[in-house]
């Protein structure tokens, strides 16, 4: 399989994604956290973490570029790379739990873990939920087809009639909710396999979704192309429990460490191609 790097690269200025992250915070907050945590002294912050010693993640995988399961079994992708990178700056483990994207949210305040890390993008509603890390990742919606019927769904306004796939709970299957045209049908599956199995087998005839995910997709399988994209605005950020203002420090710090030293950019051409 050719490495993403060297097939993202010819997509890497269509996508124009900027990888944003503000200054380090100067307040560490007070320690708030689950009723009974174990406290982990790091270097610029006292967080407390579900597991002593272990920054716990939850994601939705897969959900490539952003996180997947690598050859060696471990998790790997943008939104895990990054976070692995922090936790090795504090002497940290990093464990990832496999959950699905509707209700993951929920997950900070009954304390199954630490963070929520699966290209979640920042909207009002959700941080009425949670707290959102500085954004670093910069996104658009999208909608994929399969290569031979790009003449007859080059928009989404071709789709009358049609069934358009989404990920229940995301920014996508509200973004078709409230434009498909009259006649589609907007149907939503629990995770993106389940996606591009409908769109494969020919059960739907679009999935949208966001764009990086979806340009990803079409660069490693040929039948599948990228006909129109939609700008949202959208920005994705790791979530935290609400008032949790150590650990929120913690992984702000963390992303600013690492794009003072390159290592942000490092991660992000990986999987995008070399940033403008």
């Amino acid at each position: 399989m050719t490495h993403p790097t060297r097939l993202l690269r010819s997509i890497a200025l269509a996508v124009a994604l900027a990888a944003t992250v503000a200054a380090c915070s100067d307040d560490d907050g007070e320690d708030v956290g689950t009723d009974d945590p174990s406290t982990t002294a790091t270097a610029g912050a006292d967080v407390e973490l579900v597991d002593e010693g272990t920054l716990t993640v939850c994601s939705d995988t897969p959900y490539e570029p952003f996180e997947f399961e690598g050859p060696d079994g471990e998790q790997t992708g943008y939104d895990i790379d990054i976070l692995r990178a922090i936790a090795e700056d504090n002497d940290l483990d990093l464990e990832v739990l496999d959950l699905p994207f509707d209700g993951i949210l929920a997950t900070l305040a009954a304390g199954d873990c630490d963070v929520v890390a699966s290209a979640v993008t920042i909207n009002p509603e959700r941080a009425e939920q949670v707290d959102f890390s500085d954004p670093y990742f910069d996104a658009d919606q999208s909608l994929l087809i399969r290569a031979e019927d790009e003449g007859a769904y080059a928009s989404l306004d071709d789709l009358g009639g049609q069934r358009i796939a989404v990920q229940a709970g995301t920014t996508g299957e509200a973004y078709a909710n409230e434009n498909a045209p009259d006649g589609a049908e907007v149907v939503a599956f629990e995770d993106s396999d389940a996606l591009f199995l409908a769109i494969s087998s020919n059960d739907v005839a679009a999935v949208l979704q966001d764009f990086p995910v979806n340009a990803y997709r079409a660069t490693q399988d040929p039948t599948l192309a990228v006909t129109e994209t939609f700008p949202t605005g959208e920005q994705y950020g790791y979530a935290v429990e609400k008032d949790n203002d150590s650990l929120l420090s913690f992984i702000n710090d963390g992303l600013a460490a690492l794009r003072d030293d390159g290592r942000f950019d490092t991660i992000f051409a990986q999987y995008f191609g070399e940033a403008d």
